[in-house]
């Protein structure tokens, strides 16, 4: 009886993805009129799949940081306290076998809208919404490449007062006009409910960047999120190096004005793995009501909305999964009422 034990262990263990990374990051920042703050600060992934049947798979991740929906960082401090460790992500997937490129999400989930060479003008890289979502790409040629993305995700649950929650949908096309080229376009609508007139969304007392005002002594937000985005990408690959320039457009339908964010950029790379380097450039203006503060970039202008600037950085490989990268954040907290801020990132990070 051993031996069969054995062997369904085995079947078992194949079935099991372990993945993860660590990040080791110095960080100077710069604010106009405030004293310099330097800190070390740490971040560490682990990642759990699990296929459960050829249609049926779960997920989890683990991570450090605190409870902010936007960071998993850990700054070092605190006299060597231990430090926390939190369920990041944990879902389902559901992907029938008979409809190729479709997955249904359930739980608390990476984002399932497609983002421009990673960037952060709506979301945080590091956002795990919560709810559903489905999440489809399929070939519809040969050169042509259908991707749908849309979600409900509960934000906020009230016992006495309607629930806050978003629903969206993103479409758009990934093209490869020739072998060496590619293009990607896409759009979509992003609809938060129960924003407008109630307090903030993660912490009561903070809007991040996004007008509010006094209701009977609680602080509210001023406007409803009713967000359109377009987005798009164009890259070219020449022998061993690749240039690539993107953009991403979003606008607020229900604010009159400060409601609408851009951001243009480029990126170079070069190789994989050991010796790879990859150099990037990309300049946004996000104004005051253009997305909801709390979910956007929390490195930019040191997170929120209401600002403009520079994000470049370049990174190089010292091993096959191991990297030093540098960040540079040239901002202008406040579009109209500029003050300086400036925020410089040096980083080891090594993947397994």
């Amino acid at each position: 009886m051993l031996l069969p034990s054995l062997a369904k262990a085995g079947e078992w263990y194949e079935k099991i993805k372990l993945n993860g990374d660590f990040r080791h990051r110095h960080e100077l920042i710069q604010k106009e009129d405030k004293e310099d703050q330097n800190r070390w600060r740490i971040r560490f992934r682990v990642s759990l799949g699990a296929d459960v049947s050829e249609s049926w798979s779960v997920g989890a991740r683990f991570a450090t940081g605190s409870s902010d929906p936007v960071s998993t960082n850990q700054t070092l401090s605190d006299g060597f306290a231990t430090k926390g460790f939190h369920l990041d992500r944990a879902y389902f997937d559901f992907h029938p076998a008979r409809v190729k490129g479709l997955h249904v999400i359930g739980g608390k989930m990476g984002l399932p809208f497609a983002q421009a060479q990673k960037t952060e003008l709506i979301w945080d890289g590091d956002l795990s919404p919560e709810g559903a979502a489905l999440k489809y790409k399929n070939k519809a040629s040969d050169k042509v490449e259908i991707m749908f993305g849309a979600g409900f995700f509960y934000i906020t649950e009230r016992k006495a007062e309607d629930d806050t929650y978003m629903g969206g949908a993103q479409l758009g096309l990934n093209v490869k006009p020739t072998d060496d080229t590619h293009l990607m376009i896409g759009g979509g609508y992003y609809d938060y409910q129960q924003v407008k007139d109630y307090p903030g969304v993660y912490d009561e007392g903070d809007f991040f960047g996004n007008t509010y005002y006094d209701d009977e002594g609680t602080d509210v937000y001023m406007w409803d999120y009713n967000l359109f985005e377009v987005l798009g990408e164009f890259g070219v690959k020449m022998e061993n190096v690749s240039f690539s320039i993107y953009g991403n457009f979003v606008t607020n339908t229900d604010p009159d004005s400060l409601n609408t964010g851009w951001l243009f950029g480029g990126t170079m790379t070069r190789g994989k793995g050991r010796g790879s380097l990859k150099l990037y450039a990309n300049y946004r203006e996000l104004e005051r009501d253009a997305v909801l503060g709390v979910y956007t970039d929390s490195d930019f202008l040191g997170g929120g909305t209401d600002g403009k600037g520079l994000e470049m950085g370049a990174s190089y490989g010292i091993a096959d999964k191991a990297s030093l990268a540098l960040t540079y954040f040239l901002n202008k907290q406040g579009i109209e009422e500029e003050a300086d801020y400036k925020r410089l990132q040096a980083d080891l990070q090594v993947k397994f």
